[in-house]
């Protein structure tokens, strides 16, 4: 490895505390420094690193030249194959076919009433009390459960499932204890996937027993892993972002009393949330030697692609640090690019929607408990997982 590679940093997507200090800031100080740098690591492959949108939306959308077959920098090769995640076109395109519908504007539509009435219900059970921790007590729990009832998994449960996640996702956790989480949700998993075999439902895990590609049913590893993506995908990604969204009304009455002012301007606000504090930290494998703006990737290199960072480039995004929640145009990357842009987008933003009204209809006016103890997150998803907030 030469320096004429380019500049070099030693930087990791899920040791980085600087990142976990403050996942979004830390980007704009890599990005002053670098549209691009290699970091080197002795457990991991060589990692380019690039901090501006255009790449960023380049390589998202350039499944040739940078291959999903790894979405973890830090993880090898091989180590799992989440379905379809971790596949590229059209072997991608055949899978992520099975339950696209099931993802569209009128099936999220259709669950209005229902992803309402979880909100209230969340939200009801806490009001009284004047105060919550947002993370634990409602981000987490709100979309974890409506996603479970999607795919057909026992709600009642949802406690434990969230528990063997947070195992498997924590930093810092023994090895024996992380794979024993994943074993627990994998036994589930297929606990589940054996009873829609024999007693078909309207629900997720039903269509993926029956799906088919290429005239073939899916085997019983590939249903396990599919349900471990979106099992996994439904639980960080909008809780986090909730927990951003709540902090923020916290901090800024201003823009609390308009959006109750004015409900119009919800949709808006969402999508400013969505750019501000976009969460997803996503990787690539190189497949060949390439010169990609002004990068000389090289085949086998990995690359580190963040949401975080392309949307708060200052080249596209003008006074990117400001949250304008009536900010137009707003084409952020919050939910990626290309043909592995995020299926649940039409659900999240319904989710964020709605639990901005009902929130504000119960609780117009509250502000965060001690911001010293707001604990924020690194990782492949970033975030805020502990969130005071009071009301009198």
């Amino acid at each position: 490895m030469t320096e004429e590679r380019g500049p070099r940093h030693e930087f990791c997507q899920r040791t980085s505390p600087e990142l976990a200090a403050d996942p979004w800031g830390h980007w704009d100080v890599l990005r002053a420094d670098y549209d691009h740098f290699l970091s080197l690591e002795d457990h991991a492959d060589p990692t380019w690193t690039f901090t501006r949108h255009d790449p960023i939306y380049d390589a998202l959308r350039d499944y040739e030249l940078f291959s999903n077959v790894a979405v973890e920098t830090c993880t090898p090769v091989g180590a799992h194959r989440w379905i379809p995640e971790e596949m590229d076109p059209p072997e991608h395109t055949a899978y992520r076919q099975l339950i696209v519908s099931s993802f569209s504007p009128r099936a999220a539509e259709a669950w209005t009433d229902r992803i309402r009435a979880r909100c209230c219900e969340l939200i009801d059970s806490f009001v009284a009390d004047g105060e919550v921790e947002v993370y634990g007590q409602f981000a987490r729990q709100y979309p974890t459960r409506i996603f479970m009832e999607m795919m057909g998994l026992p709600v009642d449960r949802a406690d434990e499932l969230l528990s063997w996640a947070d195992d498997l996702l924590a930093e810092g956790i023994g090895g024996e204890a992380r794979k024993t989480a994943g074993l627990n949700i994998y036994g589930m998993l297929i606990e589940t996937f054996e009873a829609r075999k024999a007693e078909p439902r309207d629900d997720l895990m039903t269509l993926l027993v029956q799906g088919q590609v290429d005239g073939r049913r899916l085997t019983d590893p590939e249903l396990a892993e599919y349900g471990m993506l979106l099992y996994m995908g439904g639980l960080d990604t909008v809780a986090s972002i909730l927990a951003c969204m709540f902090r923020h009304f916290a901090e800024h009455p201003e823009d609390r009393r308009a959006i109750i002012a004015d409900p119009e301007l919800v949709d808006s606000a969402v999508e400013e949330i969505l750019r501000a504090y976009a969460v997803i930290n996503t990787g690539r494998v190189v497949t060949r030697d390439a010169e990609f703006h002004g990068c000389p990737v090289r085949a086998g290199d990995r690359v580190l692609l963040s949401t975080a960072a392309a949307n708060r480039d200052p080249d596209v995004f003008p006074d990117p640090t400001t949250i304008d929640i009536r900010r137009s145009p707003n084409r952020h990357l919050a939910f990626g690019a290309g043909p592995h842009r995020c299926l649940g987008s039409h659900l999240a933003r319904l989710e964020l929607a709605i639990a901005l009204e009902e929130w504000h209809r119960r609780i117009p006016d509250y502000h965060v408990v001690d911001p010293d103890r707001i604990v924020t997150k690194g990782g492949s998803v970033v975030g805020i997982k502990h969130l005071g907030l009071a009301w009198g």
